[in-house]
């Protein structure tokens, strides 16, 4: 009996290590691997039960209204051509009055979309590519789950893919939004050549850079990558060293923090094949958190074979 019950607290024990270990997997992450497992597995299903063309009326009208996103509130609004009634005198009620006209049609160009069409124009797509490549996908092996920022040089200051909250008083339009536990890769574009990009703990200085979990901060030479897995910093700064007024503030977030834009972000999955193994890309577009999971709104990328990429440890 003695025996019976250390094996069941001991199973217990694995079970509830398992259950922590799964909760403390980013959204993002989970669904880069569902994504990736749809591919390997050839389970459509799967693949469309994670994209925006899954949701039901009901629940496309609910994310759609409590979007925390001001450029897609305002893509909304540029559709009501109506004027607002005098009652609608904040920004809240405007976006009431121009929802409840708006948001049918954008309904009806979702729901246009059968899972046969989706298949067809987004999932059987990649398998063509891999197919070509001569890739087997039972023998692939996940390297990388990333969101992937473009960020180029405008206007003297680094210009980041980036999404802002409804109201612009939340936050600073320049602020970046990350969350802990999830991997990014900003990827700088020719215009920045001999600007360095650096992250550090205090605005423009340099001295007090950031190295935790990076890779080439400031470096100003291929891409940065980094992830910010410890309850703290919770605020942090980018900045180019040479150059005053070229960056902003970095908050840190928590995945089920409400007080950030519900972002839409690209998710770069990065896999490998073969010997010599050689390594693929994928790019999810368009992600969006719902309440019910992220779902991506616009057709992957195959982005085909690439050198074998330098990033931060991955598990699968």
């Amino acid at each position: 009996m003695h025996r019976l019950t250390l094996c069941l607290l001991a199973t217990l024990f694995a079970l509830i290590s398992f259950s922590q270990a799964n909760a403390q997997i980013h959204p993002k992450e989970v669904l880069g691997r569902r994504i990736y497992d749809s591919f390997r597995l050839n389970k459509f299903s799967d693949f469309y039960l994670r994209s925006i063309f899954s949701l039901e009326e009901e629940q496309f009208r609910e994310l759609l209204f409590g979007i925390q996103n001001h450029e897609l509130r305002q893509n909304l609004l540029h559709f009501y051509k109506l004027d607002y009634p005098s009652s609608a005198r904040t920004e809240l009620e405007k976006w009431r009055v121009a929802f409840a006209h708006t948001w049918r049609d954008q309904w009806r160009h979702i729901a246009h979309h059968s899972p046969r069409m989706v298949q067809r124009d987004a999932f059987d797509p990649i398998l063509q590519e891999a197919k070509e490549f001569g890739v087997q996908w039972e023998t692939t092996r996940l390297l990388a789950i990333e969101v992937l920022l473009d960020a180029r040089w405008e206007n003297n200051r680094f210009e980041v893919k980036r999404d802002t909250m409804p109201d612009h008083n939340t936050s600073h339009p320049t602020t970046l939004f990350f969350d802990r536990k999830l991997s990014y890769r900003i990827k700088l574009d020719k215009s920045t050549h001999g600007n360095a990009f650096m992250i550090g703990y205090a605005p423009e200085d340099s001295e007090k850079v950031y190295n935790q979990n990076i890779l080439g901060n400031g470096s100003g030479q291929a891409d940065i990558v980094f992830r910010f897995n410890t309850p703290f910093p919770d605020q942090l700064h980018y900045f180019c060293p040479d150059e005053s007024g070229a960056g902003g503030e970095i908050k840190i977030c928590d995945s089920d923090e409400e007080n950030k834009p519900n972002q839409r972000t690209d998710i770069l999955l990065t896999f490998s094949y073969g010997q010599p193994e050689k390594a693929y890309q994928i790019l999810i577009k368009e992600v969006l958190s719902t309440p019910w999971g992220e779902v991506f709104c616009e057709r992957p990328e195959w982005i085909g074979e690439v050198p074998l990429p330098r990033g931060l440890s991955f598990s699968n």
